[in-house]
């Protein structure tokens, strides 16, 4: 399963920044992993940026470590 970043704005929209990030499933783009419903035009980032200093939805972030217990990029530098 993959995952994505999406964007959760505050009272102005877009015109008044992201208040944070929520984790989607690839298989339900509008749905965070807490609940929330995103907007389809949310911006979105990969989901190797979580954990990167962006502001994230807490609620989201212990349910994507649930789902994902290694991070995609821990796959690349763990031995074999």
């Amino acid at each position: 399963m993959t995952h994505q970043l999406r964007a959760e704005y505050g009272a102005e929209g877009r015109s008044g920044g992201i208040r944070m990030w929520h984790v989607v499933r690839d298989t339900d783009l509008t749905t965070a992993l807490c609940g929330r419903r995103m907007g389809e035009d949310a911006d979105t980032k990969p989901e190797e940026e979580w954990g990167t200093g962006l502001r994230g939805c807490q609620q989201c972030g212990s349910l994507y470590i649930h789902e994902v217990p290694f991070h995609p990029a821990d796959w690349e530098r763990s031995p074999r």
